[in-house]
């Protein structure tokens, strides 16, 4: 303090200071304070230490100004609060302390927030207290400022720990926390519901205990060991695994294990954040996008195959140009309707008698030649191509030579579920049209009809050209009995 007493020995002394000083050198006992009621007399020496020694130990930065708001004593810890020494802080100004608002007295008695400067040129949040007292007429005025920077901080972690644990209650992914040991510090609600009990605590492969979704992927877990996927996981990114957890509750569940480092203020590595993302209803989109498309494949090749062998066919048999363009528009035609029908239905299938309707309506199915009877059955996508194909040419060469081409004729088409309903038996009876005679004549419609119902319905066809007209029954399975990579060769192959 000696370069206090010799700055303050440059300047006239007036009663206030050498008040304060002789009591910062603890030679004053007490002094007398004009207060509102009369003169107070205050004790400034306790029943252990002086005046000056109490200031000294204070935790708070204090200082004394005269009247004139000039600094005329600091404590020892307001210089380590700015960084300043004492001969640096007696003689400002009181309002060069602080950046920004300068601290006022309260009426209530109430301390004021405010940034300190410091010799390094930051700033340090405060709290000053404020109070005037007179000592022998002059004005002094006792100040002290508390160091806020802790409380700021902790208040800044507790707002940050209460804006993860909302996060963490909202997020709809199971995360947690880990640190540096692999040891869960914090967890959402849904982690905790996936470990079925408080995982904070735990290594993270004692909570979720792991196993790889894929072959493919089975190598990435396999290289670590329990205590080394733990290290792995806090202090590494982990991205892309797919993995299942070993826990009978969640059986048949998939997730996508994810990790990156959790770094402080410093950029230092503190631990990490990992997540558990349930991804099973996507990967049950993509194995059923798998299947789809290796149907279409299959399907798309049976058809370009179809409308070869058709056209093809269809050629040869034709007496001429004009005829072969009828007959294969109306063969393309029959297959169109088909896909039109599967478009519309998402290639679920649609029932025989939607079908019959559909494929029919251009041969009077509405107007009472041909009718319908039989229990409701739902044919399968795969079954609504050829049987379209088929009903086709039975109706196609009913309109040109059988009961359709004349007036009288009707068609009867009847059906019956058979074998515990696994198999259709569909029955197709002209009467009323031409008679025919010498049992019929057989054309590539007929081959065709054949082919189809053996290759692609995986069933039997017998077609009965009676006097009366034809008679063609129909049986094939219901559900398939090959998978979509095993169908058979198509039908419709050129000869």
């Amino acid at each position: 303090m000696a370069s206090t007493d010799a700055m303050q020995a440059e300047r006239p002394r007036n009663e206030a200071e050498e008040t304060v000083e002789a009591i910062h050198r603890g030679s004053v006992d007490a002094v007398v304070v004009q207060g509102p009621s009369g003169p107070q007399v205050i004790m400034l020496q306790g029943a252990d230490a002086p005046y000056h020694v109490l200031v000294e130990r204070m935790s708070d930065g204090a200082l004394t100004l005269d009247e004139d708001g000039v600094i005329v004593y600091v404590n020892s810890r307001l210089c380590a609060l700015t960084g300043l020494g004492a001969n640096e802080l007696v003689g400002r100004r009181f309002d060069t302390l602080f950046a920004g608002s300068v601290p006022q007295q309260r009426t209530d008695d109430a301390s004021t927030d405010a940034q300190l400067c410091r010799a390094d040129g930051g700033h340090l949040p405060v709290s000053v207290w404020m109070r005037q007292m007179a000592m022998g007429g002059v004005v002094a005025t006792l100040v002290t400022l508390t160091d806020m920077s802790m409380q700021r901080r902790a208040e800044e972690v507790a707002t940050a720990e209460r804006f993860a644990r909302s996060i963490l209650e909202q997020a709809t992914d199971a995360i947690v926390v880990l640190a540096l040991d692999g040891r869960i510090t914090h967890a959402s609600w849904v982690a905790e519901q996936l470990a079925e009990r408080a995982p904070v605590g735990q290594l993270f492969s004692e909570a979720f205990p792991l196993d790889a979704q894929s072959a493919n992927q089975e190598g990435t877990l396999t290289r670590f060991s329990r205590e080394s996927l733990d290290q792995a996981l806090a202090t590494r990114p982990f991205h892309g695994v797919e993995v299942v957890l070993r826990n009978d509750r969640v059986a048949g569940r998939s997730f996508l294990l994810s990790g990156g480092p959790l770094v402080n203020d410093a950029k230092e590595a503190v631990g990490s954040i990992v997540t558990l993302t349930d991804i099973t209803e996507r990967k049950r989109a993509e194995e059923q996008q798998t299947m789809l498309v290796a149907e279409l494949n299959h399907r798309v090749k049976n058809i370009l195959a179809i409308v070869q062998s058709v056209a093809g066919q269809t050629l040869r048999t034709s007496p001429s140009l004009p005829a072969f363009n009828k007959a294969f528009s109306g063969r393309i035609q029959a297959v169109s309707i088909a896909h039109d029908i599967l478009t519309q239905t998402r290639w679920i299938g649609i029932g025989l008698n939607e079908l019959l309707t559909t494929v029919l309506a251009p041969y009077g199915v509405g107007e009472g030649r041909i009718a319908g009877d039989g229990p409701p059955v739902l044919l399968e996508a795969r079954l609504v191509l050829p049987l379209s194909m088929v009903l086709h040419e039975l109706a196609t060469n009913a309109s040109k030579y059988g009961a359709l081409s004349a007036p009288l004729g009707r068609v009867a088409i009847s059906w019956r579920l058979c074998d515990g309903d696994r198999r259709l038996e569909l029955v197709w009876l002209e009467r009323g049209g031409p008679s025919i005679e010498g049992g019929g004549a057989r054309g590539f419609g007929t081959t065709l009809i054949d082919r189809v119902v053996r290759f692609d319905l995986d069933g039997e066809a017998e077609l009965n050209f009676e006097p009366q007209g034809i008679r063609c029954v129909l049986a094939f399975a219901l559900s398939a009995e090959t998978t979509p990579e095993h169908v058979p060769a198509s039908a419709v192959q050129p000869d």
